[in-house]
């Protein structure tokens, strides 16, 4: 597919309904922290759990991409680090930029993104990096956001309180167990669950809506670069190194590539880590990967 074919048939479509989300954020009196909860305790759920308890992805395929995703954040957390180390950043300077330059938008907008690319087989495998990568961002993004602080070991906890863990757990217990779920309990939940994608392309424009450039333009350039360029460069080459599959190589690659994820927002807000730095790089990730999203995607597909 040429470039013009990749924006206009699989990237402009997400931008298009995070548009829809920006616009009614600014327009319309909208309850952000309702709509989200629906999305993290309803819609999510079902999504992950829908997809799971039917995936046609092989365990080995399973096993790849959470070593994929655990690796490659990792390396993208040493790589922040440097370069923060570079800037001569101070302590919380320097937590803000690695947690802007991390932590992906795995959910609200690889999932959409990988759908539109490459169909349902590429949205089993995103579901589990996704997964892996709410894990992370709830654990190692606690750690990097608070750098010790007390709080972290309650918001650590916090995790085990959504059910998109239980979710998780539900559908490879029964899959282990060779359950099939009846269908009048498989298809309304089905149903719940597609509402999800759409949903957290939404809610993506609206929080967009909240955020801007700020200051400090060069810091959010640089954690920027780290993350959409630093991000696909580690994402390609360690799938490589891996040697995954063709289409769990392409799902990973663009999930790990994706901009900044919103959740680093919030927990830069909760710790005190540079918010303002954190909502920047979101702001100026999201709007820069209409760019390299398609250049990505063009030359893996």
């Amino acid at each position: 597919m040429t470039l013009l074919g990749v924006l206009v048939n699989i990237v402009l479509p997400v931008f298009l309904i995070i548009g829809a989300g920006y616009l009614a954020a600014r327009w319309l009196t909208v309850d952000i922290q309702t709509l989200s909860r629906v999305s993290l305790y309803v819609l999510g759920p079902c999504l992950v759990f829908s997809k799971l308890v039917e995936t046609t992805v092989s365990s080995a395929d399973l096993a790849q991409i959470v070593g994929f995703t655990v690796a490659a954040t990792i390396l993208v957390l040493g790589l922040s680090w440097v370069v923060a180390r570079l800037l001569r950043l101070d302590r919380s300077t320097e937590s803000g930029f690695m947690l802007a330059s991390t932590f992906v938008n795995s959910g609200n907008y690889g999932l959409p993104l990988v759908l539109f690319a490459f169909g349902q087989p590429g949205l089993e495998r995103a579901l589990v990096y996704f997964v892996t990568s709410a894990f992370l961002v709830n654990t190692l993004g606690v750690f990097v956001a608070s750098r010790g602080k007390a709080k972290a070991t309650t918001s650590i906890i916090n995790i085990f309180k959504i059910p998109l863990i239980y979710a998780i757990a539900a559908a490879f217990a029964l899959r282990a167990m060779g359950i099939v779920l009846p269908d009048f309990f498989l298809e309304p939940t089905a149903m719940v669950g597609d509402a999800a994608i759409p949903v957290m392309l939404l809610l993506l424009g609206m929080q967009l809506a909240r955020s801007s450039f700020g200051g400090r333009v060069g810091l959010i350039s640089a954690a920027t670069a780290v993350r959409l360029v630093g991000g696909a460069v580690v994402a390609v080459l360690l799938a490589s190194l891996m040697g995954l599959s063709e289409i769990t190589s392409q799902t990973c690659i663009v999930e790990h590539s994706t901009p900044t994820g919103v959740v680093t927002s919030i927990l830069s807000m909760e710790f005190g880590t540079e918010p303002e730095l954190v909502t920047g790089v979101i702001f100026a990730s999201t709007l820069a990967s209409v760019a390299t999203m398609t250049l990505l995607v063009a030359w893996i597909r």
